[in-house]
């Protein structure tokens, strides 16, 4: 039964195209403090951004760099974003800041800095920022496929192939990238994934939370969302009693009635083998993101 849906899985295109085509609205302004520094007038910058890119890659800083004025040295001004105070970390992918720290209102509204760094909350970019962002996304690559596989598929990719995957997330690319990233997703001998890649994100600016998780029991049967968080993030899950019992699975869970749980933008279901969410609804670095909210009240 495990094997036939694995080689459903692996066949599952149209999710995977699903994913890859999220975009968000963004409407880019320049913060209040910084808006009296400006060379010139400019209006927002409104952007449709894929779920899967970076912050650095998008064409913002190519808008306002004639308004924004270099610093005392005749350099260029490090920018940073914020949404509600809160700055963005350049290293995580959109849509996992999105869901994150998003109202949901759309389009989403991020003011840009070119003062006051926050370096004690975001790491700095160098001049060279594609190369940084590149290098970041590779390491992660890297780490998911050393959890996955211990390696076994990661270190049978040349140079060039770790090169498209790059080109692939950058241009938006889904071909160029699954062309590539399909092996990295590979079960080696039907088996499944040693571990699950994946990180819990309850606060972009405090640490994430992950571990060691099989995709599938001692006895075969399937682990799942619920059971992950279960275990390293029980507050946010109870049992679920109601749920007619699935004999693949061991036990049924649903969020508390305070919190929410999202996967790429989706209230995924509890009792999902985390298996399928990790081949389908890991972001481009090959791990899932699990982002954990209070439930908005009606007032808010």
């Amino acid at each position: 039964r495990i094997q036939i849906l694995f080689e459903f899985m692996a066949n599952d295109r149209e999710v995977l195209k699903e994913v890859w085509e999220g975009k968000i609205p963004i409407k880019f302004i320049i913060c209040r403090s910084d808006r009296v520094n400006l060379l010139q007038d400019k209006d927002p910058y409104y952007i449709l951004v894929p779920r899967m890119t970076y912050l650095p890659l998008l064409p913002v800083r190519r808008y306002y760099d004639p308004a924004i004025p270099t610093d005392v040295n005749n350099e260029t001004t490090e920018l940073w974003y914020s949404y509600n105070d809160i700055p963005l970390k350049w290293h995580l992918p959109i849509g996992v800041l999105y869901d994150a720290v998003s109202d949901n209102t759309l389009p989403w509204v991020i003011e840009i800095h070119f003062t006051e760094f926050p370096s004690e909350q975001l790491q700095r970019l160098s001049n060279n920022v594609e190369e940084e962002v590149k290098t970041s996304f590779i390491h992660n690559v890297k780490e998911a496929g050393w959890i996955k596989h211990r390696g076994q598929v990661m270190n049978a990719l040349r140079p060039e192939q770790y090169n498209q995957l790059w080109r692939g997330i950058h241009r938006d690319k889904f071909d160029d990238f699954w062309m590539i990233n399909h092996r990295l997703m590979e079960h080696i001998d039907n088996a499944p994934y040693r571990y699950i890649p994946f990180r819990i994100y309850t606060d972009i600016h405090q640490r994430y939370i992950q571990k060691s998780f099989k995709p599938t029991t001692e006895d075969g049967k399937l682990t799942t969302l619920g059971q992950l968080l279960s275990l390293y993030y029980p507050k946010a899950v109870v049992e679920d009693t109601d749920e007619q019992e699935n004999p693949d699975i061991t036990k049924a869970y649903k969020p508390t009635d305070n919190m929410i749980v999202k996967v790429q933008g989706i209230e995924a279901p509890l009792n999902t083998p985390i298996q399928w969410l990790s081949e389908h609804l890991s972001h481009a670095d090959n791990f899932l993101y699990i982002i954990i909210r209070p439930k908005p009240t009606k007032s808010s």
